[in-house]
């Protein structure tokens, strides 16, 4: 009985630990599940635009232009409104204060001042006019930011793609490689090669694994600066999912240079900032000129004298400044604003002229690109067939041994090679399509197809 007794708490222990156990097991699952549901979930180019789009921490960044823009605005309106101050004091003493030694001991006042600027020598309009620009100008940095970090996505997005078919030509590599270092070793023993082959066919393939082996390094690296620019944790890293595609460009020089004369932000916010650098040169010029207010103050007085009299009092003025010599203040002021001026319409010519320029040198790059692109896939073409005839004359006896080593090589050569035009090309229509100003709608359109 005493020993059944024992085998039963004993049996009783082993339940309770096992129950702890299976309930800590549940809350690791529970704890790391979602980075492993997260890291297991593939990314494509339309999540990844919405991912930049949001957690960039550049554009999050330049974003809070929009609050500085909205802060100004909220200023500028406030001119339109009225000043209003209360104030008040409470004085106690005693002071002898007349002949007959009586004395007052307390004062009391309280009251309220209101002031309205009726004109203000268009200073006051001017910047109310600089509210909307510098709103308008901040639209304009966030965009031109959006339009250029997209192009970047684009570059790291499918460097990614590249790496990972570069993986796959040095994994060929490799299996090319073992396939001939076995088919050497069985001719070895069949005195149809000799040791000096094998010893060829095996450096080759430790060449091939040592490409292999950076590829694999290339693609990590690519991933990781992907993922960065997402805002996305390592430990949460996605399966980028794509085609290395190398679309056919649209359009012709001249719509493109309509478009980007049209689109682009970096355009539009130079042009903006001349129209608020002119209203600051009235700011300046405001100081010359008159200036008209409207006060009122009304408040209760109980002054220290007992012969004063007491009670509400109120005041209503009506002021009007006219500015005489300033000792040139404000002449200097405006000279310094239309300087700016200046400055910035030579900024906007040299934009339309640098506009004109990247357009040309993007349609450049992207036929340039493009025939790379032809030639390199007839390139691979002839390479493959280049590597099939030198292995069927090896095997015959009638092809060298190095023979068939250089034609391994080309084929991979030729394989990377068709792979970085692809890349190439589809960088140099990214480029275009930044220039136009209409990155993220192209971006759209042809993910949706």
């Amino acid at each position: 009985m005493q020993k059944q007794a024992e085998a039963n708490e004993e049996r009783k222990h082993t339940m309770k630990l096992t129950s702890k156990i299976l309930i800590l097991a549940a809350l690791i699952i529970l704890t790391v599940l979602p980075s492993y549901a997260e890291t297991g979930k593939s990314l494509d180019m339309t999540e990844a635009i919405e991912l930049t789009l949001k957690n960039n921490s550049e554009l999050r960044s330049i974003r809070e232009e929009a609050l500085k823009a909205d802060a100004f605005k909220l200023q500028a309106d406030g001119t339109l409104l009225p000043s209003i101050t209360l104030y008040g004091s409470i004085d106690e003493q005693k002071e002898n204060q007349t002949t007959d030694g009586s004395s007052r001991y307390d004062s009391r006042e309280a009251g309220a001042t209101l002031e309205q600027i009726i004109y203000s020598g268009g200073k006051n309009s001017a910047m109310r006019r600089q509210s909307g620009e510098l709103r308008t100008i901040a639209a304009m940095k966030i965009a031109d930011k959006e339009n250029r970090t997209i192009g970047e996505l684009f570059a790291r997005f499918y460097n990614v793609l590249l790496q990972k078919e570069r993986i796959k030509a040095e994994e060929s590599a490799v299996k090319t490689s073992k396939l001939h270092k076995r088919q050497t070793e069985k001719m070895c023993e069949l005195g149809l090669a000799n040791r000096l082959e094998f010893i060829r066919a095996g450096q080759q393939l430790e060449s091939d694994i040592a490409k292999l082996t950076e590829a694999n390094g290339l693609y990590e690296a690519a991933v990781i600066s992907l993922m960065n620019y997402m805002a996305i944790p390592p430990e949460r890293r996605r399966e980028v999912i794509g085609a290395l595609e190398a679309p056919k460009a649209e359009g012709t020089r001249s719509a493109s240079l309509e478009l980007a004369n049209n689109n682009r932000p970096d355009l539009k916010q130079l042009e903006e900032e001349c129209n608020y650098q002119k209203n600051q040169i009235e700011i300046e010029n405001s100081s010359i000129r008159p200036k008209v207010a409207l006060g009122l103050s009304a408040g209760y007085l109980s002054p220290y004298l007992k012969s004063d009299t007491n009670g509400d009092t109120w005041r209503a003025e009506l002021s009007v400044n006219i500015p005489v010599f300033d000792r040139n203040v404000a002449r200097s002021g405006v000279i310094k604003e239309e300087a700016v001026l200046s400055q910035n319409m030579i900024a906007l010519e040299q934009k339309k002229l640098d506009i004109k320029s990247e357009v040309e040198t993007s349609w450049t790059e992207i036929e340039t690109t493009l025939h790379r692109l032809e030639a390199s896939s007839a390139a691979l073409e002839l390479a493959e067939e280049s590597l099939r005839l030198a292995e069927v004359g090896y095997r015959e006896g009638v092809t060298p041994q190095l023979d068939l080593l250089t034609a391994q090589s080309s084929l991979t050569s030729s394989r990377l090679d068709y792979l970085s035009s692809k890349y190439d090309h589809l960088m140099t229509i990214v480029a275009l399509k930044v220039t136009e100003g209409t990155i993220i709608k192209w971006a759209g359109e042809r993910n949706s197809k």
